[in-house]
């Protein structure tokens, strides 16, 4: 019998294992080459060979009918391009994963928690693909979020999107939300609040510093100095300020004298508006951004409104040209 009780004098796959005695055939070492082994010789049964890595040097056990018709990886590279993948983004391999799926691992995060991960996962973050975080890490970041609104994070959301959570208003109604809407306070209790358009709002100014050229942007919220922090991707770069912010009564009443701002900036001061290309990398808006060389035009339209002059209204806008004149 080929079978021996003889083991390789080296690890193959960080394991030992027993030789085969039989013959290493020609087509086999030239498939293995062709992939870049060398076939030094077989182990376990006859269905199995060694291969070193001509990369790496490592030996690694495969089925000869993968190196026939396959392309067999070493597992010794992989692990490797998974150390550097983990690394990148602040993380540590530290072995398989506990439940068995080779498609997990376990990891160790800096600020000490372990989780489960999946490597794919994990080498697309480290491409620049998406973040990889910690989930101990994580909720408590969203347990803060929510507790600044008067709300307690309780976990997972009933329906199947990563991007919801669940949570408990401090009158006692949960209701599944948004991350990224806890985080910022844009959201109602279904259980006790006014609806976005009947609760007060404001209309705001806002500046930022781009890379080729400073630019203002003029919109409404509730929360004006949440919408700063949300509109920005990269805060440190872009120096975003709040400037200016009145109040109107409802939400209905500030996206209707937003739009009309909109539409009497773009029919009186076109020049004003920057497209999109020069801030798309930079602000999470699509539109609605203009040069900060018109901030004086903007801030009088502004204060126009605080004084009461409506711009929805045609047979009013007459009543803005002093403000029209002075930031001209």
């Amino acid at each position: 019998m080929p079978i021996t009780n003889t083991y390789y004098a080296f690890p193959i796959d960080r394991k030992m294992y027993p030789v085969f005695k039989g013959k290493q055939h020609k087509h086999w070492r030239k498939a293995a080459r062709k992939h870049g082994f060398k076939l030094v010789g077989r182990a376990v049964d006859r269905l199995h060979v060694v291969l070193e890595c001509k990369t790496c040097g490592d030996a690694t056990l495969k089925r000869i009918s993968v190196v026939l018709g396959h392309n067999p990886e070493c597992g010794n590279c992989i692990r490797k391009r998974r150390e550097a993948a983990a690394a990148k983004v602040g993380a540590t391999l530290l072995g398989p994963d506990p439940e068995g799926d080779r498609h997990y691992g376990t990891y160790q995060f800096n600020c000490g928690h372990v989780d489960r991960r999946q490597h794919e996962r994990v080498e697309d973050a480290a491409a620049g693909g998406h973040d990889l975080s910690c989930a101990t890490c994580t909720n408590k970041q969203h347990a803060a979020e929510a507790s600044e609104y008067d709300w307690t994070l309780i976990g997972t959301s009933a329906r199947n999107d990563q991007s919801y959570r669940q949570y408990e208003h401090k009158c006692g109604h949960r209701q599944d939300v948004a991350v990224a809407n806890m985080r910022f306070g844009e959201l109602n209790c279904a259980g006790c609040s006014e609806t976005w358009s009947s609760k007060p709002s404001k209309i705001y100014l806002l500046s930022f510093m781009l890379p080729n050229v400073p630019v203002i942007k003029l919109g409404y919220s509730n929360n004006p100095a949440s919408r700063l922090r949300q509109v920005q991707l990269a805060p440190r770069k872009t120096q975003g300020t709040l400037d200016l912010e009145i109040d109107v009564a409802t939400g209905h009443d500030a996206i209707c004298l937003e739009k009309a701002l909109h539409r009497y900036i773009k029919t009186h001061r076109p020049e004003l508006v920057v497209e999109r290309d020069q801030f798309r990398d930079h602000l999470t808006t699509t539109s609605e951004i203009y040069h900060a060389h018109g901030r004086a035009f903007i801030i009088a339209l502004i204060d126009a409104v605080d004084n009461g002059w409506d711009p929805n209204q045609t047979d009013n806008w007459q009543q803005f040209t002093s403000y029209r004149d002075q930031g001209a």
